[in-house]
């Protein structure tokens, strides 16, 4: 329900007070409808992560009691892939690494930018296309790692560009690991279905 003041009236976004008597109809069922679905998209969120935690723990008691009958330690940092008895399920584990880029970064958009203003003159227009795409931040200022990493798989033979393909190879960090989780059942013709997770792709 919309957020009152004491006399019991709606507050709308600007903090006016509203009575309800003057609410329409349409915002009142707007209302109850986003105030439903709401209530139900944060139990579904606990449920998730109350799940994810589920997952985490009972894959930490299993590996620990797997590699104890080898005399080892399970490494926190592998990859894992669990299959059912009946080889129709599986729990994968996957650690991805988050790369970003240091200072190497902007010595290499130099090299390129002198690249480019040297291949002014009948230059590819596509290929100043992929470079400008490549370097193109998103909203949050983000830059596209893989659209970067493709500039490495460009043939092309400069010693300006080669230098800058360097740089960015320098210009890899990893700075830190994101976890995973994924669960698999196996469908018509032996393949692989992911069970979906994400409420976009439902």
């Amino acid at each position: 329900m919309a957020n009152k003041n004491t006399k019991g009236h709606w507050l709308n976004a600007s903090g006016d007070a509203v009575p309800v008597k003057y609410v329409p109809v349409i915002d009142k069922k707007r209302d109850m409808m986003i105030e439903r679905l709401f209530k139900r998209a944060e139990e579904a969120s606990k449920r998730l992560g109350e799940l994810r935690a589920e997952v985490d723990r009972e894959v930490a008691e299993f590996l620990t009691m797997a590699a104890a009958e080898h005399n080892l330690v399970p490494n926190d940092g592998g990859n894992y892939w669990f299959t059912g008895f009946s080889g129709d399920k599986r729990l994968e584990i996957k650690v991805g690494k988050l790369i970003d880029f240091d200072e190497h970064l902007k010595w290499a958009k130099q090299k390129i930018d002198q690249c480019i203003e040297k291949w002014s003159e009948g230059a590819n227009d596509k290929l100043r296309l992929i470079v400008f795409d490549a370097f193109k931040a998103d909203s949050k200022g983000r830059l596209d790692t893989k659209r970067i990493l493709g500039l490495k798989k460009l043939k092309i033979k400069d010693p300006v560009w080669e230098e800058a393909m360097e740089l960015i190879g320098k210009a890899l960090v990893v700075t830190g690991t994101k976890t995973y989780v994924n669960f698999y059942r196996r469908g018509a013709h032996d393949a692989w279905v992911g069970i979906c997770l994400d409420m976009a792709r439902v």
